[in-house]
């Protein structure tokens, strides 16, 4: 790893703390200092009590430096940022404002191109069988971009492709297409137009594929991809909230004829867009913190819940010693304890199914909500909220606000605070712990399960209704596992409608208890499925589509809280389960509607 420069910083202090920036640095240490230096310099100038190094890194060493708690915040590329946000709890701080030719943009793309003079090369289709030239493997707008085109495509680089190479720089991919070396490549958006302006080629020589109209398209540079955020600027975990505000303030500041500004050859900084496409083009391409996505290998299930492989090892010894003592007891017995034999060993099978489907329930069933969730309401929170900080911090530090103008941009940066709560009960849903049991509204659970839910694309399709009548008597219950019962059942309700539909969910208060319904207007349930819909392992889905346990244990986790579940249904029309609770105590019922359309 290269080592901290410290001769970067001039005429501060040496005893204010020291900041570190790791800088990817695609194109050596010595580059990413004279663009980056400047920056640091600003900002040890702006943030009082701190003096900012800029650290280069190559790209297998960003990562392990800021495992090792080496950075305070790194800048790097969108899918380099992803892999630091999913493994080691990175958050974007502020995004680059791009500067090119007069343009100023918070967005990139990819460009694929070939000679203008192959007539065989129109299409990306046309591209299989090609040889291909991209910047660098792990270069997110220099391949990365387009390997996910071509993938839609049907393309597999490594098999569809003459040959693939990397050139390591975006203009020597030009200049490898130019030449003949490759038929055809990929840079990121800019390059051909900035090439041009420097007299290295012509633009008139090449052949953009894929590109969108430019009557249409209010991107200024050609293109072939999805337009995807700029580099982020992303503070460690242990990184204080203080120090990244005041960081991200003096950032957005930055003034574009500045000369940190044009060092960087940038326009500032703004805050951070949605870094949700740049998800989803690894998570496609089973890349970076996607590479096992969608897989459960043995070795990993086994590192994981050691425990659980154990205790049901032990359970296996312990029923196969037990059962060879009841056999050879039996045999002594003969005819006689014929009858008690077959009734202990159904009750032995029984208990060996219910240890197993509360063994094998947090590995499959939990697991899987919660990663069906976990992006969708992590982005779709932290987003909005981030900018309603920065500007709320902005507006604040103003000096001519009056005392009630202060007060309520105090609110402002509390309330949006508590925005945090959701994701937080996201992640407390998905941790294990024992059952504890508490009065409970029935209204308020199923307000939090919609609040998760209310991010997935797929519910969001769907018409959601509430009839939730107040007042409802308190029920004993876990939140965690009627929570996760009222989770599995409106997925379920998702997953029959794939073409939307409606979602109705209701409540109301029966003789000391509490009704609960939930019904959709899905694809229903075949009438020979309906005696065994509760069985452990049952399932309807294609293979790898289900474990057959979500049911059964939402049964189980009903009968454990003294209630009951049952499910009407026809073919064609939908479904609905009803649940009944015990009430805790006797209060007073008062009836009311609410509906809610989603």
């Amino acid at each position: 790893m290269w080592l901290l420069f410290s001769g970067m910083v001039f005429g501060f202090p040496n005893d204010s703390e020291t900041v570190r920036i790791g800088v990817l640095a695609p194109r050596g240490a010595e580059q990413c200092l004279e663009q980056w230096g400047p920056t640091a310099e600003y900002l040890t100038s702006i943030v009082p009590g701190y003096t900012f190094q800029i650290i280069p890194l190559a790209y297998t060493e960003v990562a392990p430096a800021f495992a090792r708690g080496e950075l305070d915040f790194v800048l790097a590329n969108p899918s380099l940022f992803i892999e630091l946000e999913q493994l080691y709890g990175a958050s974007r701080v502020a995004t680059l404002k791009d500067s090119c030719l007069g343009n100023v943009c918070t967005v990139y793309a990819g460009v694929i191109f070939c000679r203008r003079d192959r007539e065989d090369i129109r299409r990306l289709e046309d591209l299989e069988g090609k040889k291909f030239m991209a910047v660098a493997e792990d270069s997110f707008g220099g391949w990365q971009m387009a390997w996910r085109e071509l993938h839609e495509r049907g393309i597999d680089p490594r098999r569809h492709l003459a040959d693939l190479q990397f050139a390591q720089t975006h203009d020597e991919a030009v200049y490898a297409v130019l030449d003949g070396r490759a038929e055809a490549g990929t840079v990121r958006s800019n390059t051909l137009e900035r090439m041009a302006a420097e007299g290295k080629i012509r633009l008139d020589d090449f052949r953009v594929l894929g590109q969108p109209d430019k009557e249409k398209d209010p991107f200024p540079f050609l293109r072939s991809t999805r337009l995807y955020p700029q580099w982020p600027l992303a503070k460690a975990h242990d990184t204080s909230v203080e120090l990244a505000e005041s960081v991200a303030v003096a950032l957005i500041r930055m003034l574009p004829d500045l000369p940190a500004a044009r060092a960087a050859r940038c326009a500032g900084w703004t805050i951070p867009p949605n870094y949700l496409p740049v998800h989803e083009c690894l998570k496609e391409l089973r890349i970076g913190p996607y590479k096992d996505y969608g897989k459960v290998t043995l070795s990993a299930a086994v590192r994981r819940y050691w425990f659980a492989v154990a205790g049901a090892t032990l359970l296996l010894i312990a029923a196969v010693t037990v059962s060879g003592y009841v056999m050879r007891l039996n045999r002594r017995l003969n005819l006689a304890a014929a009858g008690q034999r077959k009734e202990f060993a159904e009750r032995m099978k029984a208990e060996e199914t219910l240890r197993k489907s509360e063994q094998l329930h947090s590995v499959s069933e939990k697991l899987s909500a919660v990663g069906r969730l976990a992006a969708g309401v992590a982005h779709e929170i932290n987003n909005p909220l981030t900018g309603v900080l920065t500007f709320a911090h902005l507006l604040r530090e103003k000096q001519d606000l009056d005392e009630q103008a202060k007060q309520d941009l105090g609110l402002i940066i509390h309330e949006t605070t508590r925005a945090s709560e959701i994701v937080h009960g996201l992640l407390d849903f998905a941790r294990e712990k024992a059952a504890v049991k508490e009065p409970l509204d029935v209204n308020a659970v199923i307000g939090r399960t919609l609040q998760l839910l209310g991010n997935q694309k797929a519910f969001r399709q769907i018409s959601v209704e509430e009839r939730l009548q107040d007042n409802l008597p308190k029920v004993d219950g876990d939140v965690n596992q009627l929570q996760q019962v009222l989770l599995n059942l409106c997925l379920n309700a998702c997953e029959a409608m794939p073409k939307g539909g409606a979602l109705t969910i209701a409540t109301s208060a029966g003789e000391e208890s509490v009704l609960i319904k939930v019904a959709d207007t899905g694809c229903g349930i075949k009438n020979e499925h309906l005696d065994r819909i509760f069985e452990p392992f049952f399932t309807t889905k294609p293979v790898g589509k289900g474990t057959g346990l979500g049911l059964s244990v939402s049964y189980g986790i009903i009968q454990e809280h003294g209630g009951t579940m049952e499910v009407e249904s026809a073919e064609g029309k939908g479904t609905e389960f009803s649940i009944v609770l015990p009430a805790a105590a006797t209060t007073g019922v008062q009836d009311g509607n609410r509906r809610v359309n989603q």
